[in-house]
């Protein structure tokens, strides 16, 4: 219910943007006249279609449905493109649908997830945040991150749960979407062997050709996608971080106004990894959220981390489990006040 409200929220406020920027203002009256819904319906279509997913996906529907996998080693083209084939729908729809199919089943394995690290309130809770994140609308505009949020979650939840082929599955599509596959592959190896240690050999040598083969695939279609990886990460948050506490400049440019919303983004997600090490009770699952909080650092710039920081969404249970209701309840507000803020400075 909160992602349904929140999101008619979001249109509204969109819609009503987009009126007061269109419509001519009358000297005399506060409120403008609203025009038609077709032409506020048309002008928010055209900003989505601004997307560059949407323009990828135009040029794969002039395609041969037989050719795409040849055009692009997506896997959010590949759905969206099927989508668009099989419902006979332009590529604004096509992708609008996918991505928040794909937000849905993010925000799923996110709940199932946080009630294998905690109670299932407090991964009620982390969903809640979740949803309301100030740039959590991007995953319901067409972005291909709702993609990478929703694979590293059941990534991290089939391992737990030892479904090591779902795993696997899940590690190659992400490798052909984000780089980040590379950074979490050794905790996820690290998991294998937890779990795996004390069976028999032939069951993990057969659990690990079905976890291993797909990534393994992955990498030799996007060899070229992979051979600057370290060239990437020495450009990521992660170094940037680094090298401004060594250099003592973490006082300057964070606190930019370029760079203060993406600072406030890491000072709110590190605080909820710290506080999941710290309420969780196993060694696993105080290890995973501060883990994947690193490794989105590590495969992402600054000047995205207030969107891709949404994949290590796991570290709102750190912050739902450490805070009283009424503490969240603010943070909540403040969290829909920001995203509103953002809607209407997008449209």
């Amino acid at each position: 219910m909160t992602f349904v409200f929140h999101r008619f929220l979001l249109f509204a406020i969109a819609i009503i943007t987009i009126n007061a920027k269109i419509s001519p203002q009358n000297s005399g009256r506060v409120i403008r006249p609203f025009q038609s819904q077709s032409v506020l319906l048309h002008k928010f279509m055209e900003r989505v279609e601004e997307g560059s997913e949407v323009r990828a996906l135009s040029v794969l529907n002039q395609q041969p449905v037989g050719k795409m996998f040849e055009l692009t080693q997506d896997p959010f083209l590949w759905i969206s493109r099927f989508v668009s084939f099989t419902l006979q729908i332009n590529s604004v729809y096509s992708v609008l649908i996918v991505s928040n199919l794909l937000l849905l089943l993010f925000l799923w394995e996110l709940n199932t997830l946080g009630s294998r690290l905690a109670l299932p309130e407090v991964a009620s809770g982390a969903g809640i945040l979740t949803v309301l994140w100030m740039t959590s609308y991007e995953l319901s505009l067409g972005s291909n991150l709702s993609l990478s949020c929703f694979l590293v979650t059941m990534l991290f939840r089939t391992a737990i749960d030892s479904q090591w082929f779902f795993a696997g599955i899940g590690l190659g599509l992400l490798a052909l979407n984000d780089r980040i596959a590379i950074g979490i592959a050794p905790l996820l190896i690290y998991l294998f062997w937890y779990f795996q240690r004390f069976n028999p050999a032939s069951e993990v040598l057969k659990k690990g050709v079905f976890f291993l083969a797909p990534v393994i695939i992955a990498l030799v279609l996007k060899w070229k996608y992979y051979q600057d990886v370290w060239l990437f990460v020495q450009g990521s948050a992660f170094v940037n971080v680094i090298t401004a506490i060594k250099t003592g400049s973490i006082s300057h440019w964070p606190l930019a106004q370029n760079n203060f919303g993406q600072t406030i983004s890491l000072l709110i997600f590190l605080a909820g990894a710290i506080s999941a090490g710290v309420v969780n009770s196993s060694f696993i699952h105080r290890l995973l959220p501060i883990v994947i909080f690193i490794v989105v650092l590590a495969f992402s710039s600054y000047s995205t981390l207030a969107s891709r920081l949404l994949i290590a969404g796991i570290c709102f249970e750190g912050i739902t489990a450490s805070l009283s209701g009424i503490f969240l309840r603010l943070i909540q507000l403040a969290l829909i006040i920001m995203s509103c803020y953002e809607i209407v400075s997008l449209f």
